[in-house]
């Protein structure tokens, strides 16, 4: 098992062909995915929980994803859309719906 929640979304992400990056800043870490020419995806552990906005803890604490599609981060105007949002403490089934919500939204974005 991976040491973190968010190295087990990334080998996850990785696998289905899905490249990614570190973000976030003091306060935050996220999994950042490039979605066409001005899009973001940043991925976190779910508002509200203990692990709101992380990604480096331990897998049996994964309380869920979230993740946010923003469609233009050149003209950072704000808007933005969860599109995926989970309590499911099961790490690997919450990981799989995830990778695939990921998937659906940079066919569609």
């Amino acid at each position: 098992m991976p040491s973190s929640a968010g190295q087990f979304l990334q080998n996850a992400l990785s696998r289905a062909g899905i490249p990614t990056r570190a973000d976030g800043d003091g306060g935050s870490e996220y999994i950042a995915i490039s979605a066409g020419a001005h899009g973001l995806i940043m991925i976190g552990g779910v508002t509200g929980r203990a692990k709101e906005n992380e990604t480096r803890y331990r897998p049996s604490e994964h309380e869920g994803w979230e993740a946010v599609y923003y469609p233009d981060t050149k003209n950072d105007d704000g808007n933005f859309r969860v599109f995926y949002q989970s309590s499911n403490p099961d790490l690997a089934q919450d990981t799989i719906h995830l990778v695939k919500a990921v998937q659906d939204t940079i066919a569609v974005p």
